[in-house]
């Protein structure tokens, strides 16, 4: 019953911070945590955001594509040195070591104690298609 509470006065709650601050996108990520396995149209007025968004995901993606163009070129002319100068310009590319678990052993080898270390954590993911 809480959780239904939680919701219907949710509702009533307007995001009045800038979209696209920072401020805002935690109001909506806090506001509207939980969510509900249904369905909803939007307003046809807000095609024209999904349009200019797909022209934004297509601009990344070549700008994305041009990035890593300059890095493998730099990379390729420092080859194994880890920096590297352009005339004010400091370029590092260094190794870096991380250790992890690895969490299929762990879990084969000793089943009984592992669900005594999990961590679960959930976020709602947006996704446009």
């Amino acid at each position: 019953m809480k959780i239904l509470t939680n919701i219907i006065n949710k509702k009533n709650k307007e995001c009045n911070l800038p979209f696209g601050s920072k401020e805002c996108g935690n109001f909506l990520k806090e506001t509207y945590k939980e969510s509900i396995d249904e369905t909803i149209l939007l307003n046809e007025d807000l095609y024209s955001n999904l349009l200019e968004y797909d022209e934004i995901i297509n601009n990344l993606n070549k700008l994305e594509g041009r990035k890593k163009v300059i890095e493998h070129k730099l990379q390729n002319e420092m080859k194994e040195y880890e920096k590297a100068f352009c005339l004010d310009r400091k370029i590092t590319w260094k190794k870096v070591t991380k250790n992890s678990i690895d969490s299929k052993k762990l879990k084969e080898d000793y089943p009984d104690i592992v669900n005594n270390y999990i961590k679960v954590s959930s976020n709602r993911v947006f996704k446009i298609k």
